[in-house]
């Protein structure tokens, strides 16, 4: 019941179209002056019926009184009786079916005619012997309709009730209002028809133009059209589509500008001693906020950056574009130890960026001759590594978010890889992609299939799970920006051949004679 309360309320408040209301409103206001015109003709002729008729009952009254004198002078009252009789009983015939003819004569009268009881009742409070008594504007307060002529021999009064004038009359009426409603309402087609064809379809085509802009089609045209007010609305409408277009296509080329410019500023074909890489790199929008970086140290060792700026599109990618720049001045300094660079970096970002934003950082050193990895992590997912013998391990967070607090502090953690171990580092884009029913893709599954393509090319692995998130979310755009890196420790050259060299020396060693 409240389920359909609130569907009746809502389509109760749901706004009408013009086109609608003015239909609306023209047919209230032609039918309210259609039923008054209607209402004012039927009393109208009803009036002039009455009229009608009382000139006609004046006409018989003479007629009656010129007969009556003249046979009164030869003639018994029965004769006169007689006459008045058939006088009624044909006018009964015709169209008075309640006519009654009453005449006086020297302190007597006769009556012809059959009366209702209403009608009987009110004529006996009146004495027609004597007429010059009578007053004749009592009678239309009775509904009666009176002809009336007086004389020297006999006065005649003419009576029809009001009721049965109308009833002869109605049906006469009813088809001059039936024949005037049939016109009302063609007229009020017309007019119905007139106002689609100049407001309702061209509002319609407007509608439709708009609706085609603000799915996407910019540049959409509306047609001309004969009304001066809706074709100035019509030009405006396109005037303003075109100029979306223009803007449109300006903002696109901006952005591809922009894109361009990102993926510049990412790593390009860089080798690092020790390590294959691979990346896959997908932003929500044309750039992202997601920043990943290969960084030479002048000490021999590498920086290994992947950082996550708050939010997504152009803000959030200017952000990436400032971590790069505060990464690469704090690099460029020594000591290169990771807590004073990734200090630096937050204290400069803290008091660049808007207040409320943030970002998260895995910072990363790579010594190729030790296969020493340093990290430090600000807030970041924790990287997967699996190492060659096929044990997990993860990369945790070791502090805060960067830009949240400039005094902040992080810990340093350490490990050794081998040959064969493999790192996933990656945003919350990869995680957090959703499907259907809302479900997280998460850590765990993640873990699950970087396992699962272990033994596969590096490149070819991650490529796999980005196919697999895809699918995941229905292969729909992703909602924020995704980054996947992957590392696999190997030998670097000169080392295998030093370890070779080594090998060689102990067995020659071991050969000799003791």
């Amino acid at each position: 019941m409240s389920a359909l309360f609130t569907r009746i309320t809502a389509i109760k408040n749901k706004p009408r179209t013009i086109r609608f209301q003015l239909l609306l409103s023209v047919n209230i206001t032609l039918s309210i002056a259609l039923i008054c015109l209607l209402i004012l003709q039927y009393h109208r002729e009803m009036q002039n019926a009455t009229d009608q008729m009382r000139t006609g009952l004046n006409d018989e009254s003479i007629a009656i009184q010129s007969a009556v004198s003249h046979l009164i002078q030869d003639h018994s009252h029965g004769d006169v009786q007689g006459y008045i009789d058939r006088v009624c009983s044909e006018m009964r015939k015709s169209a008075s079916p309640g006519h009654q003819i009453i005449v006086s004569m020297h302190g007597t009268y006769l009556k012809a005619g059959n009366s209702s009881p209403e009608s009987r009742s009110i004529l006996s409070q009146y004495d027609f012997s004597k007429p010059q008594s009578i007053q004749w504007n009592e009678f239309s307060q009775h509904q009666l309709v009176v002809g009336h002529q007086s004389g020297e021999e006999a006065s005649v009064f003419v009576i029809e009730t009001l009721k049965n004038v109308r009833r002869a009359i109605r049906k006469k009426v009813l088809i001059q209002l039936a024949v005037l409603g049939i016109l009302g309402l063609l007229a009020a087609g017309i007019v119905n028809y007139v106002l689609l064809k100049i407001v309702g379809r061209p509002l319609s085509q407007l509608l439709k133009t708009v609706e085609n802009i603000t799915s996407g089609q910019l540049g959409a045209v509306a047609p001309s059209f004969s009304s001066s007010e809706i074709n100035q609305l019509s030009t405006a409408i396109n005037s303003m589509s075109m100029s979306l277009n223009d803007n449109d296509r300006d903002r696109r080329y901006q952005m591809e500008k922009a894109r361009k410019i990102q993926q510049y500023l990412l790593p390009q074909g860089v080798q690092i001693p020790g390590l294959e890489t691979a990346h896959i790199f997908e932003p929500a929008d044309s750039v992202a906020g997601d920043y990943y970086d290969f960084l030479p140290l002048s000490d021999g060792s590498w920086l290994i950056c992947i950082a996550d700026v708050s939010g997504h599109g152009v803000p959030a990618a200017m952000g990436a574009a400032m971590l790069k720049s505060l990464l690469l001045a704090a690099s460029e300094k020594s000591p290169f130890d990771l807590i004073r660079i990734i200090k630096e970096v937050n204290r400069q970002f803290a008091a660049t960026i808007l207040p409320g934003n943030f970002a998260s950082m895995f910072l990363a050193r790579w010594k190729p001759e030790s296969r020493a990895l340093s990290w430090v992590s600000a807030g970041h997912l924790p990287g997967i590594l699996i190492r060659d013998s096929g044990s997990l391990d993860s990369l945790k967070s070791t502090g805060l978010l960067i830009g949240l607090d400039a005094n902040a502090e992080w810990e340093q953690l350490d490990t050794v890889l081998s040959p064969g171990d493999r790192i996933l580092l990656f945003s919350d884009g990869v995680t957090e992609s959703a499907n259907s029913k809302g479900d997280l893709f998460g850590l765990a599954r993640l873990t699950s299939w970087f396992s699962l393509v272990n033994e596969r090319p590096l490149i070819v692995a991650i490529m796999k799970i980005n196919e697999v998130i895809a699918e995941w979310r229905c292969n729909s755009s992703p909602n924020d920006d995704l980054t996947l890196l992957a590392l696999k420790c190997e030998l670097v050259p000169h080392l295998k051949n030093s370890e070779h060299q080594a090998s060689t020396v102990y067995e020659e060693v071991q050969s000799v004679p003791q």
